[in-house]
């Protein structure tokens, strides 16, 4: 019985280190689990960091491109006004222009009245149906005065009449898809 006893204390023992060793390496295969969860955890954060980064590069690229287009129409828009006083003071009209005047119309009388504005509206083509540009043109004239005529940009009219100046204020607003907003001013002179 004796004998038995040992036995089964060795066995007992043996057992006892089988099952230790057992443990050990289940201890290990759980901390080999936990560092692949961090490591694919780690990546993932990266992963996610370069798309982010991606996503907005694409989204400050196309933000610029619809300012620089914006821009680009605010000038356009002012050379349209240009044109419309141009024909407005040489008698002309102004049908030919893409300009859709105020109700009521006061285009015409801001260009022959001092200190009167008038906001037109011109509507540009944008890259969808939908989603075009709209410019408010601002036109005020501010005065009008004598030009010395010694000078060849100034030169006199016929019969020696002093060549008169007339300056205008062209202020215009675009604004486009996505928020987009440019804004663009001139001084125009137009000599008489």
């Amino acid at each position: 019985m004796e004998g038995c006893l040992f036995k089964h204390s060795a066995e007992e023992s043996e057992m006892k280190g089988l099952k230790g060793l057992k443990v050990k390496k289940l201890d290990e295969k759980g901390i080999a689990l936990i560092m692949a969860l961090i490591i694919g955890l780690v990546a993932l954060v990266i992963l996610t960091g370069i798309i982010y980064f991606v996503i907005q590069s694409v989204a400050m690229s196309g933000a610029g491109k619809r300012y620089a287009t914006a821009s680009e129409a605010a000038d356009g828009s002012v050379e349209v006004m240009k044109d419309a006083i141009n024909l407005i003071l040489m008698g002309e009209p102004v049908s030919s222009l893409p300009i859709v005047d105020a109700s009521p119309p006061c285009l015409v009388n801001s260009i022959f009245t001092e200190d009167v504005s008038c906001t037109t509206t011109l509507t540009l083509p944008g890259p969808n149906l939908f989603t075009g540009f709209t410019a408010n043109i601002t036109v005020e004239r501010l005065y009008s005065k004598e030009l010395p005529g010694g000078r060849l940009e100034f030169a006199r009219a016929g019969g020696g009449v002093p060549t008169t100046g007339v300056y205008y204020r062209i202020n215009t607003v675009v604004t486009g898809p996505g928020g987009t907003r440019a804004e663009s001013s001139a001084l125009y002179r137009y000599t008489m």
